[in-house]
């Protein structure tokens, strides 16, 4: 089709144009620009972001650099009132930076005012009730405004620099008296590199259109700005302390230890503040946190109701995991609160009712909602810190008469592990001491029992074990993330369940009620740790020894397992797996070139019976460097190496020679990444393989069909979905060639469940509920139409209802290779979704779950989640020829939150290739 234009065409162009201008305009414009000039007169020394920038408010993303010039030409012009503190820096090596804001009398003074802030937080430094008092009556409130955790969530990023020039520069009564009566710690971002990925992109590629299916509002995989360098989402890092930038910014806190803490966030469809929703965890205090939040809430609420604006509380946010900023901030003394901001992240975003939220009207929301909490924390200064200081007295005081009084860890081999737990405990502020001599308790609690809120017993622990003392200033803090089990509302679990079973009466495309769980509701660190733990009743005298922190954030045991420099053999060097390190030191020598075997049957070599997963390094077979090697990572790990002085059998036909004796390939991994795997999934791999100290190949998931997969002996699949539908046949019958071949698939979570399917093929396992369980096909039609209403009138009980993430106990089979180096059958593990997996017929189930009581912590379906788990399957290894895929029905890597399992998935890569990568 062609076409002719005549003199009369630019007229008919010119009406088109007008049609398609009317398709495209919105029925309700945009909120006009917010003055963010609204606290007159300023200080005409201090530049405003725009005389910086040269734009204004909203108009495009700011980089991180650009931001850095505001804040410091701010910062410079106002010396009187701000000072400027270096906490860290970023993976990518950005600064860390806080900003503190006062008037000139407190800055003058702010060391002092800081050291009584602390005497506060620790009503053991007062020397008397009344001097708490008089510092109350006249001490400023601390106040912590935290910005861009998430870096695509870029209002806040933007908002930081206007706040902070509203109280640097601001001669207005209102700033000038909040500046009297309280010190801002202004944090404008907390995930740099996460943002500047975000920034560059965004700004790169955007024209401002609100329209969801806008290009510009779907950033591509590898940019994913809300994570930062390692891809965690770090409002979900505070228990967990992974992440330097995490470690770095907790430190920052405890040492100024604010009464308020926000935490700015988005995008939502409407700006949400708190009183926030239900769970809310018992040890934040939930009348405290109920008064307060409704005194912030309502300031801020008035504050909106001005301008007109739309708002929620109560809802979606709840208050019940430890691991996010404001839970985290809340159980340890400060007023912890999340603002969810509308728009953002975008220049424009159209809204359900076709609205548009503009960049600048985000921050126009988020620069109020600060300023706000601030006026209003000064407001009432005198009753914040009066109930700060009651707060943290009620955490030593409760410690003393609640039932659970301490948490002991006993002494083990695997004193490193014992050591990483304790260095987590202190980087959150909680104090750790260890036992310089044995101590008995007559009314201990062991974790892993079935009933550990009722049975006590008599336990002894040697000197060595780590004690922790709930009575403390952080004790809130300790028990909530210590304790076997979180306790939830009564009123709140008793409206899940009429949720589910209001949902179990509806059809199936009947639209179900959403249940009210945010995230995980089980996280106890002992077993995260898989270290044996108690919690005892008594709090009889003890000799202890506090720990510190080293320089390094880490703590080294006074008892820590003696390790004696290795003496030199001509024949080999035993490793025994006794803990987790020995892997670490076995994976280094092999990254080096050095070869290496381990045991697969007990076997009795050097006069002594070694166990499965036990390491030879034969001298013969390797460099003459080997011992000198070994003797260096002996001592940087604290693994033990054995020499051996002969290779001859006694008493066994099992020897250093035996075909027992597994030669192990060095690895060659790749870890598949881009759309369809899980952001956090890839990130948290990664962080265990750069911590074992191995480096892998990131590939894309089209690259394993075109790929040299030769050049690898190890394939990683994270947590995430799709892998079939974008792998097609083709891509999926290379993968089980390859893995014939001495291959291991390693899938993680639905990195593995893909592999159920049919056409993968490459595992036999179903789910639990699944069509075809327990039915026959030479029923007849009568007889499956009964089965068909039975069915359906028992769904509920049928299939898993969705669990929100629990811990389980399990079985291990220690002497599958996954199980080597494991000094008990009985682990806990963490469990979420409503897929459970019947056991494999044709391979192994290395971890399984029992019968009966199988939940250790967190929330279950009753009638439902233990007697669907009962006798099914969390890990099993299917074997494909020569190698393997190893299959986790959860990721043990789940956000570094459970180094008690990262041996599982190390064990697959040491032990499952038969192959070698080129």
């Amino acid at each position: 089709m062609s076409f002719r234009f005549s003199r009369s065409a630019p007229l008919i162009l010119d009406v088109i144009f007008i049609i398609l201008l009317s398709v495209n305009t919105p029925p309700v414009q945009a909120q006009k620009s917010f003055d963010f000039l609204n606290f007159k007169p300023y200080r005409k020394s201090v530049p405003t972001p725009t005389e910086t920038l040269g734009y204004e408010p909203g108009v495009q993303h700011t980089n991180f650099r650009d931001q850095e010039r505001v804040l410091f030409a701010i910062a410079q012009a106002a010396k009187d009132r701000v000072k400027v503190f270096e906490y860290g820096k970023s993976v990518e090596g950005r600064p860390l930076r806080l900003y503190v804001i006062a008037s000139p009398e407190h800055l003058a003074s702010l060391e002092n005012l800081r050291v009584q802030n602390q005497s506060l937080a620790d009503p053991r430094l007062l020397r008397s009730d009344s001097e708490g008092e008089l510092i109350a009556k006249k001490a400023p409130a601390f106040v912590w405004l935290n910005h861009c955790i998430h870096g695509d969530e870029s209002a806040s990023f933007e908002s930081a620099m206007w706040t902070f020039y509203a109280f640097a520069a601001s001669e207005s009564p209102a700033v000038k008296e909040a500046l009297q009566n309280s010190v801002v710690l202004l944090n404008p971002v907390f995930n740099p590199d996460g943002h500047e990925r975000f920034a560059v992109w965004y700004t790169s590629v955007a024209i401002g259109s609100p329209e969801r299916f806008a290009y510009e509002k779907r950033q591509p995989w590898a940019i994913s700005g809300r994570f930062n360098h390692f891809r965690f989402d770090m409002n979900r890092d505070k228990m967990a302390q992974s992440q330097p930038e995490t470690q770095q910014e907790t430190a920052a806190f405890l040492h100024w230890m604010p009464q308020v803490f926000v935490d700015e966030h988005g995008q939502v469809e409407n700006y949400f503040f708190p009183p926030d929703a239900q769970a809310i965890h018992a040890m934040i205090d939930p009348k405290r946190l109920e008064k307060w939040t409704d005194i912030f809430g309502k300031a801020n609420g008035s504050a909106f109701d001005k301008n007109g604006w739309m708002y929620v509380t109560r809802e979606t946010f709840d208050f019940f995991y430890p691991g996010y900023l404001d839970t985290w901030t809340t159980l340890s003394g400060a007023i912890g609160m999340t603002f969810e901001t509308d728009g953002g992240g975008n220049l424009a975003t159209r809204r359900g009712d076709e609205t548009i939220s503009t960049l600048n009207d985000a921050m126009a929301h988020h620069y109020t909602t600060a300023v706000t909490t601030v006026l209003t924390a000064a407001k009432h200064r005198e009753e914040l810190l009066k109930d700060y200081l009651s707060y943290r007295k009620s955490a030593i005081s409760g410690g003393k008469t609640e039932k659970l009084k301490r948490v002991v860890i006993p002494f083990t081999k695997d004193s490193k592990r014992m050591s990483e737990l304790a260095s987590v405990l202190l980087r959150v502020g909680i104090e750790v001491k260890e036992l310089k001599s044995p101590l008995t308790s007559e009314k201990a609690h062991p974790y892993l029992s079935a009933s550990t809120k009722y049975e006590a017993i008599t336990k002894s622990f040697p000197a060595g074990s780590l004690l922790i003392e709930i009575s403390q200033p952080q004790g809130r803090l300790a028990r909530a993330i210590l304790e076997p089990d979180a306790e939830f509302d009564p009123a709140f679990v008793k409206e899940q369940l009429a949720r589910r079973e209001r949902n179990d009466k509806k059809n199936e495309r009947e639209r179900k009620e959403e249940y009210m769980f945010y995230d995980i509701t089980a996280w106890s660190l002992p077993y995260t740790f898989d270290l044996p733990a108690f919690w005892l009743e008594d709090a009889m005298n003890a000799e202890t020894l506090p720990l510190k922190l080293d320089p390094l954030n880490r703590v080294k045991l006074t008892a820590s397992t003696a390790v004696e420099p290795p003496k030199q053999s001509a024949v080999a060097y035993v490793i025994p797996y006794d803990r987790e390190n020995a892997a670490t030191l076995a994976l280094r020598l092999m990254a080096e070139g050095f070869r290496l075997a381990a045991v697969t049957q007990p076997a009795k070599i050097g006069h002594v019976v070694r166990e499965r997963g036990t390491f030879i390094a034969r001298v013969s077979r390797n460099p003459e460097t080997l011992f000198k090697r070994l003797s260096e990572l002996s001592k940087e790990l604290e693994v033990p190496v054995i020499p051996v002085d002969t290779a001859y059998s006694e008493d066994t036909e099992i020897g250093i020679g035996s075909g027992s004796i597994q030669d192990l390939k060095a690895p060659s991994i790749a870890v598949v990444q881009d759309d369809g795997v899980s952001h956090t999934g890839f990130g948290a791999v990664w962080n265990l393989l750069n911590q074992a100290g191995l480096k892998f190949t990131p590939l894309r998931l089209s690259a394993l069909n075109s790929s040299n997969l030769d050049h690898f002996n190890v394939v990683i699949f994270p947590d995430g979905g799709g892998y079939g539908g974008e792998l097609g046949k083709s891509g999926i019958d290379k993968l089980k060639e390859w893995a014939r071949e001495g291959g291991v698939l390693i899938g993680l979570g639905e990195g593995g469940s893909w592999m159920l399917d049919k056409e993968a093929g490459i595992s036999s396992v179903t789910a639990v509920g699944s069509d075809g369980d327990e039915k026959s096909d030479d029923k007849s039609k009568e007889d499956k139409k009964e089965d068909k209403k039975e069915d359906k009138a028992n769904s509920k009980n049928k299939k898993p209802a969705d669990l929100a993430g629990a811990i389980f106990r399990a079985k291990l089979d220690t002497t599958h290779f996954l199980g080597y180096g494991f000094d008990r059958e009985e682990i806990a593990v963490p469990l979420g979704g409503d897929t459970f997996w019947k056991p494999t017929t044709k391979g192994s189930n290395v971890l399984t779950f029992g019968a009966d009581k199988q939940r250790l912590a967190g929330f279950a379906w009753p009638d439902n989640t233990e007697k669907l788990l009962a006798n099914s399957a969390y890990v099993v290894d299917e074997p494909l020829g020569s190698g393997h895929a190893l299959l986790f029905l959860s990721d043990p890597t789940f956000r570094a939150m459970w180094p008690g399992l990262r041996r599982l998935t190390l064990n697959g890569i040491l032990f499952g290739p038969r192959r070698s990568g080129r």
